[in-house]
């Protein structure tokens, strides 16, 4: 498949899954690196504030353990306390020796990559670690209530990893009932007390899960998750955040807020929201400040991010809907887990989200806008909110549950690519490239950040490993992007053919390629799921000449859950031409899915289709 991926892109995609040599499997026990010992208690208090001790035990079983161990960081808000209450180290064979001061070390932490913030980060360094050797440290924090927050909700969630779990033993504790639910979980023992303040959970037995050698777009959708809380309705989480969101969104629009919306007046509602989303990107920056407290879920005033200039999640999301408000359009502050991977929502509670979205409706659409994106496209979502509950915050305060849906699969990129064979196999290449939708955006992102030269490199890249002479026209991009941006390309390909015998072989690697990692997937026993980013369709026009080329092409259609491809082909007059089009249908493949006979003919249905493309060239 042409790619067409470009440096820096807004998401990664993968079009195509990378091969191992190797077989993957769930790593030996003998193997691990590490043995671990965990046990903790945390009280969640009458303030919705929370205390935690946790002592760590660790025997290191190998090598590549004591890197592991080589420096333990805990970083953690300004405002915590933290305490490390002992820690001590025990070489083969001798008695335990304490941490010395001089190797426990606190400072500021490092910035995140788009904010600043006060947050503290203390670190241990263990002396002489080698295989055999034991360390054992207890920690104790405080974690203050954050503002508006009156409900306690804390996730634990034991995925796999390099470390052999011999025991774990959490109590949590509160001076209210507490509620609890968990996936995955029969490995462990929860037993509530009598009056439901108090919640035992212990490992059943020992236990090491760790994955090797999985396809590099690999991940595991779940994985054993245990969630406690004060209650399990989203209101009681959410309700104070909603009505102190509606008070800030009352106030009056600051100037240039009011002045856009103003401009913007006479518009149609799409160019409208466009308007707004582009007087965001072009006046803030998304830029978190969490300098001078700790504000949790409460935005800063629609004054004070004006001023500021800047602003996280849920400052810019507020900002976008009191403007979209004032100019008319119906729009809701919401909530949202972002990211590639989205957890069930179990407890509604304010440890589920991580990001602040707007819910809007343009023309009887649903429109969900996430205005810290260096890009818009007009009614589209971004696959890292696809597919997913949202918790959207109406006028009167009300928190209500939504699902954001998947995309559907409309063409991403269209290509008609003319190739004129020469005398060597090389190959005179003229092309026209249609971009929308995701594509179109990564482009406008490598556009902006690494500049338009380097994007044309990417693109010409995309033809070949052997090109000269590449150049591309195209117009300027731009932060509000439209379906059916097109580029012209034209190069010289040395490679177009490969020489065999006498004679040339023509292969078509963008509708082969595809397939081969999903067949090592199968053939190696890989365990993990699959991304496979946003649900696209390719389709894609050649036209051959210069060469007498061996049969023509039958064509073929290949329909599944997964994929759905189509391909077509007529030679005449000295020249072949064909068109395929294939549509990725989801986000994600399962282990499940991927390990199916279904999926297996799947497979073998569109390899054999590939093939029909497979030409001998006589030139």
């Amino acid at each position: 498949m042409y790619r067409f991926s470009f440096h820096r892109p807004l998401m990664v995609i993968s079009l195509g899954l990378v091969s191992h040599c190797v077989s993957a499997a769930l790593q030996p026990l003998a193997e691990a690196p590490l043995a671990n010992d965990t046990e903790f208690h945390c009280h969640f208090n009458r303030d919705a504030s929370t205390d935690c001790t946790t002592t760590y035990r660790y025997t290191i079983l190998k090598a590549n353990g004591r890197e592991m161990l080589s420096r333990i960081d805990f970083d953690y808000s300004e405002g915590d306390t933290f305490e490390v209450i002992s820690a001590q180290s025990t070489q083969p064979g001798a008695k335990p020796v304490a941490l010395a001061a001089t190797q426990i070390d606190t400072r500021t932490a490092p910035n995140p990559d788009q904010g600043f913030s006060r947050n503290k980060q203390t670190s241990l360094a263990f002396p002489n670690l080698r295989v055999g050797t034991q360390i054992r440290y207890t920690v104790r924090q405080h974690y203050p209530a954050k503002p508006l927050m009156t409900q306690f909700h804390y996730v634990l969630k034991l995925g796999p990893g390099a470390v052999r779990r011999d025991r774990f033993k959490a109590r949590f504790t509160a001076e209210r009932p507490i509620q609890w639910r968990s996936e995955m979980f029969d490995d462990f023992k929860v037993t509530p007390s009598s009056n439901g303040k108090t919640l035992d959970v212990v490992l059943k037995a020992p236990t090491y899960v760790n994955y090797i050698n999985e396809s590099s777009a690999a991940a595991l959708l779940r994985s054993p998750r245990l969630e406690v809380g004060s209650a399990v309705e989203r209101q009681a989480y959410f309700g104070d955040f909603a009505q102190r969101y509606n008070q800030i969104l009352g106030a009056n629009l600051p100037a240039q807020a009011a002045a856009a919306v103003t401009a913007a007046r006479s518009l149609a509602p799409a160019e409208q929201v466009a308007a707004m989303m582009q007087h965001i990107n072009d006046h803030y920056r998304y830029l978190g400040d969490w300098r001078a407290s700790e504000r949790g879920y409460v935005p800063f005033s629609l004054a004070e991010i004006e001023q500021h200039g800047y602003g996280d999640c849920k400052d810019l999301a507020t900002l976008l809907t009191a403007m979209l408000k004032a100019i008319g359009i119906k729009a809701e502050t919401a909530w949202v887990s972002r990211g590639d991977v989205v957890d069930a929502l179990l407890i509604p509670g304010t440890q589920a989200p991580n990001h602040a979205i707007v819910r809007a409706e343009v023309d009887g659409q649903v429109w969900w806008l996430d205005p810290t994106n260096p890009v818009f496209a007009p009614g589209q979502t971004m696959p890292d909110i696809q597919d997913r509950w949202v918790l959207v915050n109406d006028a009167q305060g009300q928190v209500r549950e939504e699902h954001i849906p998947l995309e559907r699969p409309e063409v991403a990129v269209r290509l008609d690519k003319h190739v004129q064979f020469g005398k060597e196999g090389d190959g005179a290449v003229k092309a026209t490239i249609t971009f929308s939708r995701l594509p179109l955006m990564q482009l406008s992102v490598a556009d902006r950040q690494q500049g338009t030269t380097a994007t044309d490199q990417n693109i010409c890249a995309n033809f070949g490993n052997d090109i000269s002479d590449c150049q591309i026209t195209r117009e300027p991009t731009g932060f509000v992007v439209h379906d059916g941006y097109s580029v012209t390309a034209s190069m010289n390909d040395q490679r177009a053919l490969e020489k065999l015998a006498n004679d040339y072989v023509y292969t078509d690697p963008s509708l082969k390629d595809r397939w081969e990692g999903y067949i090592n997937y199968r053939r190696q026993g890989q365990q993990a799921d699959l991304y496979l980013g946003n649900p696209e369709t390719y389709d894609y026009t050649f036209t051959l000449t210069g060469g007498q080329m061996e049969k023509a092409i039958p064509g073929c259609k290949v329909r599944s859950p997964w994929y759905d491809l189509d391909l077509e082909g007529k030679l005449e007059d000295g020249s072949l031409r064909y068109h395929y089009r294939l549509s990725q249908k989801q986000r994600w493949l399962t282990h499940k899915e991927v390990a199916s006979d279904a999926f297996g003919k799947m497979i073998d249905e569109a390899r054999a289709c590939a093939e029909q493309v497979h030409q001998v060239v006589k030139l």
